[in-house]
């Protein structure tokens, strides 16, 4: 009898400050690893402020301290860690820091296959971003471990063509996160009716463009209000509330950020969700909001076309003018006719975005790039 298949996710920041990497890799561990011929392990770095969430991203979790700055994840315990694990197969998450290094060495020095998921990392924003130190990370090792790289991964047709056009040839796996659907709790009627907006705050996010809208809208909505929700990043927080008081919007609530139970009440408790996002490679916080039959409303910077088709949201242009004469549209629809849309958006994540759908997937992208099975028709040369 084979062995099962020994796949190690590499990663940073074992903590909710990863931001949808803390729900997508965690998801993706435990719900691969009950396959009979799988054994998940995830090797990843400690969040100083936060060590203890780290247990809860797989079946089998190894963190290690990071050393030096942060931002450059060097965590000197994992190379060996790797090395002693001994993997099949490893499939790093996310890239520009040191666990693509650390990858990249144990790879040239044993032959372990690899893929790359980048995690939205490769998206023309986020390249922009820090464009210098990326540029150096590139030069040093990153451009050597994206084309060594048996596969990538995308989690959505709009992040392939991004690899594409950077010019990568690797085959591509386009693979969508997964969602275990939750329970439904009762809603709670509050005095106001709610706009949620739930991720990191950072400004790639574009919660700027939702309250500049709501100021040209807050007078026409007096029975509405906006909650803003997420891990704060690099102070950004604060420059949404010094615009909030700008602007002179009363009906602006930060609530800090929010996991597990709070953060499903707060979805199930909105009316709209709300994405005005610069990039996203797939969002998952669009899915968890429709899960919990709320109706969403992003921009086409997030690979989401479906909410059109699918009778659940809007997919819209990044302009102020477009958001605000959407929101206008939907907050001026009947409370009927958004919990239907909630509905269908719910059943469509159900019908194609089930982990249990995912984790299959993944598991014949696995056992291909091990040598064990045959090519999937979800990867693409």
């Amino acid at each position: 009898m084979t062995d099962p298949l020994r796949v190690l996710l590499l990663t940073s920041k074992l903590s909710p400050a990863a931001g949808g990497l803390a729900v997508s890799v965690p998801g993706l561990a435990h719900s691969i690893d009950p396959l009979p011929d799988m054994e998940m392990h995830v090797v990843g770095t400690l969040d100083p402020g936060n060590p203890a969430a780290a247990q809860g991203w797989g079946p089998r979790v190894q963190g290690f301290d990071v050393k030096g700055p942060l931002a450059g994840q060097y965590a000197p315990g994992m190379a060996p860690a790797i090395a002693a694990l001994v993997p099949d197969l490893v499939d790093v998450q996310g890239i520009w820091t040191y666990p693509s290094m650390a990858n990249l060495r144990h790879a040239r020095r044993t032959g372990t296959p690899y893929l790359v998921t980048p995690r939205g990392m490769l998206d023309p924003w986020a390249r922009k971003n820090s464009a210098w130190k990326k540029k150096i990370a590139g030069a040093l090792f990153e451009q050597a471990h994206l084309k060594g790289a048996l596969a990538l991964r995308a989690t959505a047709k709009m992040e392939a063509q991004h690899f594409r056009d950077m010019g990568l040839t690797n085959p591509i796996a386009v693979v969508p996160n997964g969602l275990n659907l939750p329970d439904l709790a009762p809603r709670t009627d509050g005095a106001l009716r709610s706009i949620l907006f739930l991720s990191r705050i950072h400004p790639k996010k574009g919660v700027d463009f939702l309250l500049r809208s709501w100021a040209a809208l807050q007078a026409e909505f007096p029975g509405w209000e906006i909650v803003i929700a997420g891990i704060d990043e690099n102070g950004h927080e604060a420059e949404l509330k010094a615009l909030t008081q700008k602007l002179c919007l009363p009906r602006v609530r930060f609530v800090g950020e929010a996991h597990g139970a709070a953060k499903e009440a707060l979805y199930r408790d909105a009316d709209l969700f709300v994405l005005p996002t610069y990039a996203e490679n797939f969002g998952l916080v669009v899915a968890e909001a429709l899960a919990q039959e709320t109706p969403v409303i992003t921009t086409r910077n997030a690979p989401w076309q479906g909410l059109e088709a699918e009778g659940c949201g809007w997919w819209i242009a990044h302009e102020q003018d477009r958001l605000t004469d959407t929101l206008r549209a939907a907050l001026s629809r009947p409370a009927a006719d958004l919990a239907a849309m909630g509905r269908r958006g719910r059943a469509w994540v159900q019908r194609d975005f089930a982990m249990t759908q995912v984790a299959d997937k993944m598991r014949e992208v696995y056992l291909w790039a091990s040598g064990r099975g045959p090519k999937p028709e979800c990867v693409h040369d």
